[in-house]
């Protein structure tokens, strides 16, 4: 299983900074990063390469932090692609409950990394789809 990180911030000046320092502090590598804010608040979503040393380092930094399961699944870096991707998990009755995404090799490939509420039916939803889903390891590497 693979994880990223969901922290709860207040919208301030300098917190996206305070989490960002206690990851390299901690020695980690963030491969991408989701902010959303509802104005006071926000939520941080990052995924680096050790998700129990980054919660391990936000906790010791006093961040309310919580490791949260997901998919990574690669397709292809055109137009419609991440939509065929839904349409095999909407066809599955999978709720995407979180999702963000980035391009691997332009032109090429790219990963989105998403939660979801059925994460078997999902992964069963994808197989043989063309869409591969990548193992943590190398979910870990990118």
């Amino acid at each position: 299983m693979a994880f990223h990180l969901s922290i709860f911030v207040v919208n301030e000046q300098g917190k996206l900074e305070k989490i960002t320092r206690a990851l390299a502090e901690a020695g980690l590598n963030i491969r991408a990063v989701s902010m959303a804010s509802t104005g006071e608040f926000g939520v941080v979503r990052v995924l680096v390469n050790d998700p129990d040393k980054g919660l391990a380092a936000l906790k010791e930094s006093r961040f309310t932090v919580t490791k949260r399961r997901i998919l990574v699944a690669t397709i292809a870096d055109a137009p419609g692609a991440m939509h065929e991707l839904l349409v095999k998990l909407s066809a599955a009755r999978v709720n995407v409950e979180d999702c963000y995404g980035f391009v691997i090799e332009e032109g090429s490939r790219a990963a989105i990394v998403f939660e979801v509420e059925k994460f078997p039916e999902a992964e069963r939803a994808l197989e043989g789809s063309g869409i591969h889903l990548i193992t943590d390891a190398e979910i870990y590497r990118l």
